[in-house]
């Protein structure tokens, strides 16, 4: 009698204990998925929210608006509606008093080249190229490309230096030289998208 209720007590403790092992590993595996989630989560969060600042690609350039006493020796001269701007490497130059600055390329300026980082995007079918802060299309005939007007809804990666931070209705966009964009989001990439004026 004794040694069946010795056995009936020792099954009753290695039930109690077999439950408690699988309850504590349960705890355990349940919280290392949970980390895992948040984990992912996490890394999943940071590159959505993987920002760098509108200016990155640019940053080593000439500044945009800045005053230079010279111009790069290969630059070129393009007489535009009675003003001269020198142009070398996408970066238009005009000359102001005995120096120069980089200025903004009026539309309908016309380059031979542009800079191999150029993007290129298409709205509507038609193809156009970006360079610090400058929008093109390919000329019809020849290879000289020509100077446009920003594109509604075109996406480029980056905007050079001179942009300004402005909240409207509650939402951030980038002004550059009277044009908004709207930072957004593309395959984890920041990307800023022309809204136009505003």
């Amino acid at each position: 009698m004794k040694t069946n209720q010795n056995l009936i007590r020792m099954n009753f403790a290695l039930k109690i204990l077999l439950i408690a092992v699988l309850s504590i590993s349960l705890t355990s595996i349940s919280a290392q998925n949970r980390k895992a989630k948040n984990h992912k989560a996490r890394v999943h969060s940071q590159k959505r929210a993987h920002k760098h600042s509108p200016n990155y690609r640019y940053s080593k350039l000439p500044k945009w608006g800045k005053t230079y006493k010279s111009v790069n020796k290969k630059a070129y001269r393009i007489a535009h509606k009675g003003v001269n701007y020198h142009y070398y490497s996408g970066i238009y130059y005009k000359r102001v008093g005995a120096n120069y600055i980089i200025a903004k390329a009026p539309v309908g300026i016309r380059v031979r080249t542009l800079p191999k980082e150029r993007i290129r995007c298409a709205i509507n079918g038609k193809k156009y190229f970006y360079y610090y802060g400058t929008f093109y299309v390919k000329a019809e005939k020849g290879d000289e490309y020509i100077t446009v007007d920003p594109p509604k809804g075109a996406s480029i990666d980056a905007l050079p230096d001179g942009y300004k931070s402005v909240t409207i209705d509650g939402n951030e966009y980038y002004e550059f030289e009277g044009i908004y964009y709207k930072p957004v989001i593309d395959n984890d990439e920041e990307l800023y998208e022309v809204v136009g004026k505003i």
